[in-house]
């Protein structure tokens, strides 16, 4: 009896070990069948094995919702009609993805699910919940078209109940995008450095330097897109009472300071006396070659130019960081720039694009400051118009070292070209220049272009 026991307890967990054993080797053969049928574009196929890993296999591997999630998005695309039957299997994914591997980039999963969502008509409130959790955990993993809905609908929730929850968003949002736009641009910069040095990039490295082109271009449009629509809003009339409400509470919050000081300064609320309180403030509570930059522009505001001028220099050589002392540097030409003094501001950026080529903001700068002194620097109709000409190459220069600018920037250029001299009259220009020559535009630009 004891034999037959031990050998029927033998017999069924062979079974049992043969049968899981088949299960596993189901599984890996229906997972690598969904890749196969991905990669072939056999879709069909690819969402049969698609649901059987989904009902089998769930916990095998996180690749499969990343596979998954591409081939429904590729699905959905192609074939509009089959939405009810995506929206379902979608779901399902997603839901097992979260149970199953709640810790695997979480940021992105929740984001892709709104965005699913989205295409699918899914319910408004989950959508924005999914990105909010995507937020809330890194915003960075938002997509170029989720910032905006997901933005779109934060302004629309709270901008007649909570300003605070908009900036604060903003803020965030606007410091993420612009971390990764750094990042980018970091490699383009070397990129391009092999281009102008004669080398041939590899196709590798070609198709890095679209992807990083593209990447902050379109995050470059979502930050215009979200500038436009947090415009209304803020203005001096919203923020002084605003940043007055809540001082007492952020006072020595260094993060707080400097963007209360940045978007009172963007929006030109430089002169309420909230301003000067909010700098100096910052001065006691973060001590930096940046603080002195921006008590120096209170100075400027007072008449104080020439003391003003004093603490930008002395700020300047303070700061160590070449990347710091780049910003400040154009945080000094903007300053010059809102005074109408283009030269000294031209003079400032040139400094900090020596510090750092790839700040496109320096190059846009100098553009528009020139494109203001067109009817000052030189005689005749031809001399004024070639102001536009070097204006139109700095605005060039910043769409190529910054694609997140390349909207602003080349808008600049287009402008800057309609206003060059034409073929008529570079033919009947007084000084017997004609296409191609060289020519230097003199006054406080003195810079050397051809003539077009």
């Amino acid at each position: 009896m004891k034999t037959k026991l031990i050998t029927l307890f033998t017999t069924v967990f062979s079974v049992f070990i043969l049968t899981s054993v088949q299960a596993q080797d189901d599984c890996a053969l229906k997972y690598n069948m969904l890749k196969t049928d991905y990669k072939t574009k056999n879709y069909e196929s690819a969402l049969k094995n698609l649901n059987y890993c989904l009902e089998n296999c769930a916990k095998l591997t996180a690749n499969i919702y990343i596979y998954g999630g591409n081939l429904i998005n590729k699905v959905l695309k192609e074939s509009p009609e089959k939405k009810a039957e995506l929206a379902a299997l979608g779901k399902k994914m997603y839901q097992k993805r979260f149970e199953n591997f709640p810790n695997a980039d979480p940021a992105k999963a929740h984001s892709d699910y709104a965005d699913f969502l989205v295409d699918v008509g899914g319910d408004k409130e989950e959508i924005f919940s999914h990105y909010q959790k995507a937020f809330d955990i890194e915003p960075t993993k938002l997509g170029v078209g989720s910032i905006i809905y997901y933005f779109t609908e934060v302004v629309e929730r709270n901008k007649s109940t909570n300003l605070k929850q908009v900036f604060n968003i903003y803020d965030i949002t606007v410091e993420a995008i612009d971390a990764k736009v750094d990042g980018y641009l970091e490699e383009i910069k070397d990129l391009h450095a092999k281009e102008d040095e004669g080398q041939t990039l590899l196709s590798s490295e070609k198709r890095k330097l679209k992807a990083y082109t593209q990447n902050s271009t379109s995050l470059g449009k979502v930050k215009i897109i979200m500038d436009q629509k947090i415009e209304e809003i803020s203005t001096c009339e919203y923020l002084v009472p605003l940043y007055k409400q809540e001082y007492e509470a952020n006072k020595t919050d260094k993060l707080w300071l400097e963007r209360a000081i940045n978007r009172m300064y963007k929006k030109d609320c430089t002169e309420d006396p909230l301003y000067v309180t909010l700098v100096g403030q910052y001065q006691e509570v973060a001590p930096s070659p940046q603080a002195s930059v921006l008590y120096a522009g209170i100075l400027m505001d007072k008449g104080e130019t020439n003391k003003a001028i004093t603490y930008f220099e002395k700020a300047i050589d303070q700061e160590t960081d070449t990347e710091k002392k780049a910003k400040n540097l154009f945080k000094v030409a903007d300053i010059f720039r809102k005074k109408g003094q283009y030269a000294k501001a031209v003079s400032y950026a040139k400094k900090a694009i020596s510090y750092k080529s790839n700040l496109g903001r320096a190059y846009t700068l100098i553009a528009v400051a020139y494109q203001k002194g067109a009817n000052t620097c030189g005689k005749g109709e031809f001399e004024k118009r070639m102001v536009y000409v070097v204006a139109e190459q700095y605005a060039l220069k910043a769409a190529r070292v910054d694609p997140s600018l390349s909207a602003y920037a080349s808008k600049l250029a287009r402008s800057f070209a309609a206003n060059k001299p034409n073929k008529k009259l570079v033919f009947n220009n007084d000084l017997g220049l004609k296409s191609g020559d060289s020519y230097t535009i003199k006054c406080w630009i003195n810079e050397t272009v051809r003539v077009p």
